[in-house]
């Protein structure tokens, strides 16, 4: 994400989700829109989130399984928004998939007290409700990128957190019964 920051206007067109590409073709931008960022300062926020989300809750999880979540998510979001809003033109960041990290960290964690795990899930659950109520603006991170907050793709990838929790825990459970 940093080198494509870096690499500023080439690269960002060819990867950032528009529904009319998608619907031409370019199905990699479902994946892609989620490693492109609006400058440095959301490039920023999201490395930064990315690296305390895996040291809070995925120290002990597989690489494998961490990318395949990592992986999850970030097509959720892409779906959700080529799906929903598409009047994101074009939606770019990593904010949604880390929602989706931060519910499934906090759903499969051990390294916290349940009832430490049950407060964050109440506290993110108070925030989607929040950004997606009528009315909400994101007037702070709103000055730090040039575009609106697609705060819908937080939603998406919540509950594409839950999805995967959930997914793991059935099959450890019929892994377990066999």
């Amino acid at each position: 994400m940093l080198c494509l920051t870096a690499l500023e206007n080439p690269l960002f067109p060819l990867l950032s989700l528009e529904a009319t590409r998608v619907e031409s073709g370019e199905v990699w931008r479902l994946l892609s829109a989620n490693l492109v960022h609006f400058g440095w300062a959301h490039t920023l926020m999201n490395v930064g989130a990315l690296l305390l989300c895996a040291l809070a809750f995925f120290t002990e999880a597989s690489p494998t399984k961490f990318s395949l979540l990592l992986l999850w998510c970030c097509f959720a979001v892409g779906m959700g928004i080529f799906l929903l809003n598409s009047e994101y033109v074009p939606y770019a960041g990593l904010s949604g998939a880390l929602h989706g990290l931060i519910v499934a960290g906090l759903l499969q964690t051990r390294a916290y007290p349940f009832w430490v795990r049950a407060v964050a899930l109440v506290l993110v659950a108070v925030k989607l409700g929040q950004e997606n109520s009528t009315g909400y603006e994101a007037t702070d991170i709103q000055q730090l990128i040039p575009v609106a907050v697609a705060v819908e793709s937080h939603l998406y990838g919540a509950i594409a957190g839950v999805i995967f929790a959930g997914g793991d825990w059935l099959l450890t459970q019929l892994k377990r019964n066999s």
